[in-house]
């Protein structure tokens, strides 16, 4: 890698690897009263419907989705791999419908811009798109009850123009503060992302509960079918969620794990993480969850099962 960064990686990398600072307030998220938060009850199927669906499909350095400098990954070789933006909605039979991260809005869907400014435009160029997150909710039987944002890098927010601004969004506390080297660059999209809704609500520490080797975390409906997990180091707010679906417990990382690849082999992200170190220990801890709940199954951030990232065939 050169030292001066080209003009495409100086868009790609901070669009997955930095939050601009916006001026967006965010209020404490009005939970109900938590309920027992026991790991024996999360192996149990519970009443969400889930539908894993594919938002947009691009092509990324793979420095970035993996930590290359780990002995673990000795053996890939750098290059473009291809990743998806997955959208995953959760249906409720009584809270209605929710989903975790947003894909692309309708404007990028049909192939334009959508909410990108500037220079950060030219990465629409290689997102090839697929859904947008208006026709994933249209085809439910609920109306969008809330959204769920692992974190505020672009490519997990490029969909909020089409969420209403009546629809409460639920993000990691600061980060719509979180700062990056080249916020700059990202902070028109970024707020043209977000529009002028009202204030997002943030997962309060003061609520928060211990859930097995995670140290934080919140029974998000009260009826410990939905939690949101505290996975601080990829940004300083990062937030993975675990949902007991009719199918069983589906565990949905975000990018604390970009790749399958990174989770069999315990390996954190790349270069777009901001803080290695507590990446490395938010990994372990849903490492360790998994290994105490039996049939979870695992979503990583941009993966779905039969769309890869490709890293197997870079050599590992």
């Amino acid at each position: 890698m050169s030292r001066i960064p080209s003009p495409a990686l100086l868009v790609v990398a901070p669009v997955l690897a930095g939050c601009a600072v916006i001026k967006h307030p965010t209020v404490p998220a009005e939970l109900p009263s938590p309920s027992e938060a026991r790991l024996s009850l999360l192996a149990e199927p519970g009443p969400i419907v889930h539908e894993a669906a594919l938002g947009a499909r691009w092509a990324v350095p793979l420095r970035g989705l993996v930590d290359l400098d780990d002995p673990a990954a000795a053996e890939l070789e750098d290059g473009d791999v291809p990743i998806v933006l997955p959208v995953h909605l959760l249906a409720h039979p009584e809270a209605g419908l929710f989903v975790v991260d947003t894909g692309i809005d309708t404007e990028m869907a049909a192939g334009g811009h959508g909410p990108n400014k500037g220079l950060v435009r030219t990465v629409t160029k290689t997102v090839e798109p697929v859904e947008s997150l208006a026709s994933m909710v249209a085809r439910q039987e609920q109306p969008l009850a809330g959204v769920f944002i692992t974190h505020m890098h672009l490519d997990h927010v490029w969909g909020l123009p089409d969420v209403s601004p009546e629809v409460p969004v639920y993000v990691g506390q600061g980060e719509p503060e979180a700062r990056s080297f080249q916020n700059w660059l990202l902070r028109r999209t970024l707020k043209a992302s977000v529009g002028e809704r009202p204030a997002l609500s943030h997962w309060d520490p003061a609520q928060a509960v211990s859930l097995g080797p995670v140290e934080r975390a919140w029974d998000v409906l009260g009826d410990g079918s939905l939690w949101a997990l505290a996975t601080p180091g990829h940004t300083p707010g990062s937030t993975s969620y675990l949902a007991r679906t009719t199918e069983g417990p589906v565990l949905f990382t975000g990018d604390t794990c970009h790749t399958r690849w990174g989770w069999d082999h315990g390996v954190t992200p790349g270069h777009y993480t901001a803080d290695h170190e507590a990446n490395a220990r938010s990994l372990a801890a849903l490492l360790a969850l998994a290994g105490e709940v039996p049939g979870l199954r695992v979503y990583v951030g941009h993966e779905l099962d039969g769309e890869g990232t490709g890293v197997d065939d870079m050599g590992g």
